[in-house]
């Protein structure tokens, strides 16, 4: 027995969050990779319109990623094949220069929206690239802010949704692991998933695999932060990891 596996149009959103008083009181920490080609968590001051990815129509690769339900409350789903090896040669020689207009990030972004479905949002920001040499790691964080900046219009916005895409080089550690999130069951894919001994009994660690994804929901239907989503990357043990934050947003008066 395996993750759910599904196809992209067979995946059921649930938006019905059961908030936990105990999970609220979890302490927010947002802490920036220890070597990032991109700062997304510095951006906010200056995000606006300037800040924003469109979505114009254009013809994209076909998407052949097939997909695992991690956990259904909150909603984290495992994406095989998101991106091709072309795609992300082509993103690893242009590193920090993700300009809004190239092609491949507007195939991307285009991707990304037709994934997320009828979920509300009011688009992406821009894609960052980050990257970890060894034994560097991301400390246990939120994607969500505690208290979610203000744009030009005077709407309050907050990151509604993540995906990380891992784009090489498959170290050896570099995990993204979930602590709150319920454990792979034991017949699940070694190659993939491996599970986090805490005294909880909760925690999934989702492996480096190149070309695959993590989504995940990071805020409940009221737009408050769901602390169930916490997650960090474990130590590089050897080796170099490349990954992409391709963050939604969501707007409100």
């Amino acid at each position: 027995m395996q993750f759910a596996e599904v196809k992209p149009s067979d995946i059921a959103i649930n938006h019905h969050y059961l908030q936990s008083q105990e999970m609220n009181k979890i302490f927010q920490q947002v802490l920036v990779p220890l070597t990032a080609l991109t700062t997304p968590l510095q951006s906010w001051g200056i995000w606006g319109s300037a800040n924003q990815v469109s979505t114009p129509e254009m013809v994209c690769g076909a998407a052949n990623y097939t997909t695992e339900i991690v956990s259904l409350d909150p909603l984290a789903v495992y994406i095989n094949g998101f991106m091709s090896k072309s795609e992300i040669a082509y993103l690893r020689n242009l590193l920090t220069h993700l300009a809004r207009d190239d092609p491949m990030v507007e195939c991307i972004i285009k991707r990304s929206t037709d994934f997320v479905g009828f979920i509300p949002h009011d688009g992406f920001e821009a894609l960052q690239v980050v990257r970890y040499f060894e034994n560097e790691r991301h400390d246990p964080h939120f994607d969500w802010f505690q208290s979610p900046p203000k744009i030009a219009s005077g709407l309050t916005c907050n990151r509604a949704a993540s995906f990380f895409v891992y784009l090489g080089d498959e170290p050896e550690g570099g995990e993204t692991c979930f602590h709150y999130l319920y454990p792979a069951p034991p017949d699940a894919d070694p190659k993939k998933f491996s599970n986090i001994n805490s005294d909880d009994g909760l925690g999934v660690a989702v492996k480096p695999i190149t070309g695959n994804a993590m989504f995940w929901m990071n805020l409940y239907s009221n737009n408050t932060g769901d602390p169930r989503v916490q997650h960090s990357a474990l130590p590089i043990r050897s080796g170099t990891k490349y990954g992409m934050n391709i963050l939604l947003k969501r707007c409100w008066e």
